[in-house]
């Protein structure tokens, strides 16, 4: 990867680069063994094609969006330091419904998508062979409040987080959610 990569400036993209931006409310989550094709381009970075196999689709998952933040953190030693992926969100309330899906999914290999309010591209965290697993999932019910917190991360070193079009990112399994998203889907379908 390192001769794919040529040695230029990064300068600051706006007096605003540092300020925090604001996050779409749902976090587009998937089981990497419902994927087909998933490339980068060869800096390592940039995802150049994803596709579900036949039948399958990510889900949405509704997240406050204050408290969604997608994050990797480099570690290791001396020519084995690497990036571990995290994904880190809270859920209000304690339904049903939440409480099926993290348990259909607490030992599964995951990837999310977190999309900003702007730009053309989103973040991945996860790879097919680094996946991300739930590290904490605790519900809270009481007078403080009702909800989940969650938060997954990779347990091999990878790559940095990924970057992947708009134009990539399948529709979900729900019209609403993919109209909230922007997704494809929500332009087919009308809404």
């Amino acid at each position: 990867m390192g001769e794919a990569y040529s040695m230029v400036s990064v300068k600051k993209k706006s007096d605003q680069a540092g300020r925090s931006s604001g996050k779409k409310m749902y976090i587009v989550l998937f089981r990497w063994e419902d994927v087909a094709t998933f490339t980068k381009d060869e800096k390592g970075v940039k995802v150049t094609a994803f596709a579900f196999a036949e039948g399958k689709k990510p889900i949405g998952v509704y997240a406050t969006p204050s408290t969604i933040n997608i994050y990797a953190n480099s570690e290791g030693e001396d020519d084995a330091r690497g990036y571990i992926h995290h994904v880190d969100f809270e859920h209000p309330g304690t339904s049903l419904e939440f409480d099926e899906m993290m348990n259909a999914n607490i030992n599964a290999n995951l990837g999310a998508i977190v999309m900003g309010c702007s730009g053309d591209d989103a973040k991945i965290a996860g790879t097919p062979c680094t996946p991300l697993q739930v590290t904490q999932d605790n519900s809270q019910d009481n007078k403080e409040g009702n909800k989940n917190t969650v938060q997954l991360a990779s347990s091999l070193r990878s790559g940095p987080l990924g970057r992947i079009a708009k134009s990539l990112i399948p529709m979900t399994d729900d019209d609403e959610v993919n109209a909230v998203l922007g997704l494809p889907a929500a332009d087919a379908t009308g809404l």
